[in-house]
């Protein structure tokens, strides 16, 4: 998942920009609700664990727009 989100990152960063950055911060918080919301033991794990992987992501795309602009 880590690898799929960071590659993810790279490229809507490219295609889109990194203004969409507060997006990947609700879908995140989105997830951490709904893996409160479930009562088994599996998908919430699941979750949880993407809710956070979305949520760090969002800042990750404000860091990539300055090491994107840092680099030329």
């Amino acid at each position: 998942m880590i690898g799929f989100l960071h590659v993810a990152v790279v490229r809507i960063e490219r295609v889109i920009g990194s203004q969409v950055w507060p997006w990947f911060v609700v879908l995140g918080l989105l997830f951490g609700l709904a893996s409160l919301m479930v009562v088994d033991v599996l998908p919430p794990a699941l979750l949880s664990v993407s809710g956070f992987l979305f949520a760090w992501s969002g800042p990750e795309l404000r860091k990539q727009r300055e090491r994107v602009s840092g680099a030329h």
